[in-house]
């Protein structure tokens, strides 16, 4: 050793004790260097949201589908779930499944298969993300002012990201099976047993309207006796 050696190293400290030291000094550098390399994951990560503007798009998505509200005989279909009646959540129901066969399936058959589960109606946040993404298909391609931009613009945002929404909320039954029996990949969808599901879940909101409507006639009449 050196005299130079000698004279960083700790009066008393044997070779094995400096060599521990150096250990712990590596293990500390290379914890460090973790450290600082993962912060800069995170902190690329959050650029990266920062840049996708994600409060933006929803307040893009939720303009460009109250303006389609707003337009008389609008082609899209633009559905207000907790504000519909018996009837009028069929008839939206009936129209989206419609839409998923014979547009989702037909042209799109990789996120047809990435959304479609038996389960779909039992997720009231897969309902309204599966109708903002018929919705922004009508608007860009059954709307009297279309057009090439807005089918690009469904296609490359609009799609892939309601579709990653739609994947991640159906997500915990795929992984943990609560209510998803085991389906066939080329016939995903029992269509008989989902328009039972459909049926069955209009049948019983009609059968709570016709219970108040009956509820609100019996005090009705009751006001009116004692106020006779």
């Amino acid at each position: 050793m050196s005299t130079e050696d000698h004279k960083l190293r700790p009066t008393g400290m044997t070779n094995a004790a400096e060599n521990r030291l150096s250990t712990m000094i590596s293990l500390v550098n290379k914890t460090a260097q973790e450290a600082e390399s993962h912060a800069q994951k995170v902190d690329a990560r959050l650029r990266t949201i920062e840049e996708m503007d994600l409060p933006g798009k929803v307040v893009e998505m939720s303009r460009i589908l109250s303006g389609l509200a707003q337009k008389e005989g609008s082609a899209a279909l633009l559905w207000n779930w907790p504000a519909m009646n018996a009837e009028q959540t069929y008839n939206a129901l009936q129209h989206l499944v419609d839409w998923r066969e014979t547009i989702l399936r037909r042209f799109f058959p990789r996120d047809y298969y990435a959304v479609v589960e038996p389960c779909w109606l039992s997720h009231p946040d897969v309902l309204h993300l599966m109708g903002a993404l018929c919705g922004m298909w009508h608007w860009a391609h059954t709307e009297a002012d279309r057009s090439v931009l807005r089918q690009s613009e469904w296609l490359v945002r609009w799609k892939p990201m309601l579709v990653k929404d739609i994947e991640q909320a159906l997500e915990p039954c795929r992984a943990e099976q609560q209510h998803v029996a085991r389906r066939d990949p080329v016939r995903p969808i029992d269509r008989e047993a989902e328009q039972q599901t459909i049926a069955n879940h209009a049948q019983a909101m009609q059968a709570r309207e016709d219970q108040a409507a009956a509820e609100l006639a019996a005090a009705k009449t009751a006001s009116a006796g004692t106020t006779g």
